[in-house]
């Protein structure tokens, strides 16, 4: 559609496009955070191949050292070499392309963690579909894979041309479009952290091919050996807590390991950065009473060249001084604005001796039975103060805002809505989704605009109240079949007092 000169109106249209496409993808942060953890998963293993192809080329060169094996490693160590170079430049420039996004998408570094706009479906398409760089990727990968296969040696293509780990066909639509392309369909509409955890994929994939076939050089001339040139004593205990007269057991003996094969370590399911010596510190602040488990995934080479990974568990307890216990109902924070439920147990005390105190402000209520309410009014780590006969016992509390409502109509956030059942509803409400809170949100205002079906031209108007009012009103009454509605600029009011401004809604209705 044309777009008018005056600034209003153009806005107005432009804010129809962008919402028209945003309908394509409903993008929760659920699957976002999906894509973040599998990014992370596959960064780690991307750094412990790296490892692995360090240990196989150490190898190469006691080797080449070797007067067994020289004549051999000579031969091949120069082609896995070339292996090497040609996939360290297409993982650097995959690397570039991981920056370029996270820079377009607005990086900032905010307490050492990365900050950008991970649920962008526009940084993306621009950068890989509009700018070329999708194109430019698959082109790259391309040249790899056929560089990889043809290197000097028949054998590297008999085996790997049809099992080299990189698929560079175009994934199938679920649409039936046959004429998707590869860039478009890993590529447009993606939100920024997808298309990074998809580069992440593809440097993966480079980084497994170059193991493949450095391996499979290396198995020409011998197996990797592996040198155990440092010992420790170990010595675990599977509780670190334990009362008189319960059993704890120890398991002890001896480790051995070699400097230039490393262990890679997972613990709770990170990977965790070793020592000089190859053991891996973790350190965690405990909390919740009663025992605990760590998991610990400890990945070892084996003299043979092969792999096995071997799970450990790491038993604590988290005591409590006697005399006092709180349990928080909800959850871990206490929020503004509502009646947070507390449990206070006063021990081997007396609930005739517990007294209660909170240091974030706000009433404390005695339900009796050691039932309490706290209403803070102050955000930050805060402290119960549980005194039972005289001695106190402080506790942590976190206090924070209750989260944002999301905007509502007939109990949907936004897309195609019969226009009877749209009418019906007479307004827009603002609901705490997934919460344990009955908070209630009063909607201030917003703006209202409609265009298509009935309606020829993009109107829109302020609504003061949830109801829709006024020319809002008569713009939903003219409404029908196929017109787009929106709602920007929404603001609404929650019981902490605070005024927050939620994100526009969408929808079509038939």
């Amino acid at each position: 559609m044309s777009l008018p000169k005056e600034p209003r109106q153009k806005m107005i249209n432009l804010m129809y496009l962008v919402l028209t496409a945003m309908l394509a993808l409903n993008v929760s942060s659920e699957i976002l955070n999906a894509f973040k953890t599998v990014n992370t998963s596959l960064n780690n293993a991307n750094k412990s191949i790296d490892n692995n192809n360090t240990t196989t080329f150490k190898s190469f060169e006691e080797m080449i050292n070797d007067p067994k094996t020289k004549e051999k490693a000579i031969i091949y160590k120069p082609k896995a070499d070339s292996v090497r170079k040609i996939s360290e430049e297409i993982s650097n420039y995959i690397e570039g392309l991981k920056t370029d996004l996270k820079q377009a998408a607005g990086l900032k570094i905010e307490n050492g963690e990365e900050k950008f706009a991970e649920e962008s479906l526009e940084i993306p398409t621009n950068l890989f579909v509009n700018k070329g760089k999708g194109k430019e990727l698959l082109q790259k990968l391309t040249e790899f894979k056929k560089n990889i296969l043809s290197i000097d040696d028949p054998e590297i293509r008999e085996k790997f041309e049809n099992t080299l780990p990189l698929d560079l066909s175009v994934p199938k639509s679920k649409s039936g479009n046959s004429k998707m392309t590869w860039t478009i369909a890993y590529f447009h509409m993606t939100p920024t952290i997808a298309a990074l955890t998809i580069l992440s994929k593809f440097q993966n994939d480079v980084k497994n091919s170059e193991a493949a076939v450095v391996d499979f050089l290396h198995s020409k001339v011998g197996e990797v050996k592996v040198q155990y040139d440092q010992f420790a004593a170990i010595a675990t205990v599977d509780k670190a807590y334990a009362m008189e007269g319960d059993e704890i057991h120890i398991t002890a003996g001896v480790g051995a390991f070699s400097a230039a094969a490393k262990p890679s370590i997972t613990i709770n399911g990170a990977y965790q950065s070793l020592q000089s010596d190859g053991t891996a510190n973790y350190t965690t602040r405990v909390s919740g009473v009663g025992d605990h488990t760590v998991n610990v995934n400890i990945e070892i080479t084996k003299p043979d060249g092969t792999k096995v990974i071997v799970p450990k568990t790491v038993k604590y307890t988290v005591g409590m001084p006697s005399g006092a216990s709180i349990f928080l109902e909800k959850m871990n924070v206490a929020y503004i604005g509502v009646d947070n439920p507390i449990t206070v147990s006063g021990g081997s005390v007396g609930s005739e001796k517990v007294n209660v105190s909170f240091t974030g402000g706000g009433d404390v209520k005695n339900l009796g039975g050691g039932k309490y309410i706290i209403d803070p009014t102050t955000t930050g780590e805060q402290k119960l103060i549980v005194d039972a006969a005289g001695k106190k016992f402080p506790f942590p509390i976190r206090c924070k805002y209750l989260p944002n409502p999301v905007a509502v109509v007939s109990e949907k956030q936004g897309g195609a809505i019969s226009a009877a059942e749209f009418k019906a509803q007479g307004g827009l409400i603002a609901k705490l989704l997934e919460s344990d809170f009955d908070a209630r949100f009063q909607v201030i205002s917003y703006r209202l605009g409609a265009y298509g079906g009935s309606i020829s031209s993009p109107l829109d108007y302020l609504n003061n109240g949830p109801r829709w009012t006024g020319d809002a009103a008569s713009l939903v009454g003219r409404a029908s079949p196929g017109t787009k509605i929106y709602f920007d600029d929404i603001r609404v009011k929650g019981p902490d007092g605070r005024e927050r401004q939620l994100p526009s809604i969408f929808f079509t209705l038939r």
